[in-house]
């Protein structure tokens, strides 16, 4: 699944970079040299099955496919582009912070490992911080709309994810920050100059290992976090 992610993501890039340019050019129409924006979505998070490798002073095991929770996937963003490129390449480069939180909990009384395993629910909150390299290809664009009457595009970024890890029974609440990677595509639709909706598909993954004490014990979950999310929002150009 991580496979198709990525591909899709790949497809959608060559596809971006194929689309026809309009007639309209960059000569024709005043360009601001930098287009600057800050923007907040809502969606779903829609987590991969994932192995649980678990060790502690009573040995060690792994719980196989282990489902976690869809939750919702929220956050903001705050970026900017640059028009210089876009009369030779009919492309805009940019970057842009994306934080995005969700809520991965682990259900429990799942029977896994041909019965030798049962999960117990876990509360898990995440948090991901990232930078993002950005192309978009504006289309449509005229005096009125001169970044485009819509604008596809496509990204990959890194940065880290930050997530909290509570057992039931826990004395003490796991706590894990680590590297996160996504890739990303989406389209956006500018209603004015400054105003738009944009739909967003990005595919994200970080790995965790968390340490936890109860009774005296100390236990250690790894998790592979790799994700799904669908959202939309709006945007502010400024």
């Amino acid at each position: 699944m991580k496979r198709r992610a990525l591909l899709v993501i790949a497809m959608m890039t060559g596809t971006l970079f194929a689309l026809p340019w309009p007639a309209a050019g960059q000569d024709e129409v005043r360009v601001k040299a930098i287009d600057r924006y800050i923007s907040v979505f809502g969606g779903i998070a829609l987590p991969l099955k994932t192995d649980v490798a678990q060790g502690g002073a009573g040995g060690s095991f792994t719980a196989r496919d282990v489902k976690l929770d869809n939750s919702p996937s929220i956050g903001g963003k705050i970026g900017m582009y640059t028009t210089q490129y876009r009369s030779g390449t009919g492309l805009d480069l940019g970057y842009e912070l994306d934080i995005t939180n969700f809520t991965p909990d682990q259900k429990g009384n799942q029977i896994l490992n041909g019965g030798a395993v049962v999960t117990n629910p876990v509360n898990m909150t995440s948090t991901l911080i990232t930078v993002n390299l950005l192309a978009r290809k504006p289309l449509g664009v005229t005096q009125d709309l001169p970044n485009g009457r819509w604008s596809p595009y496509v990204g990959i970024g890194g940065g880290v994810q930050v997530s909290t890890f509570e057992p039931p029974g826990t004395i003490k609440k796991g706590r894990q920050t680590d590297p996160a990677f996504q890739g990303l595509a989406g389209v956006k639709a500018f209603l004015t100059q400054r105003v738009a909706l944009f739909g967003e598909y990005k595919f994200t993954h970080a790995s965790h290992t968390f340490e936890t004490q109860a009774g005296g014990a100390t236990t250690t979950d790894k998790y592979n976090f790799n994700v799904n999310h669908l959202v939309a929002g709006i945007a502010v150009h400024f």
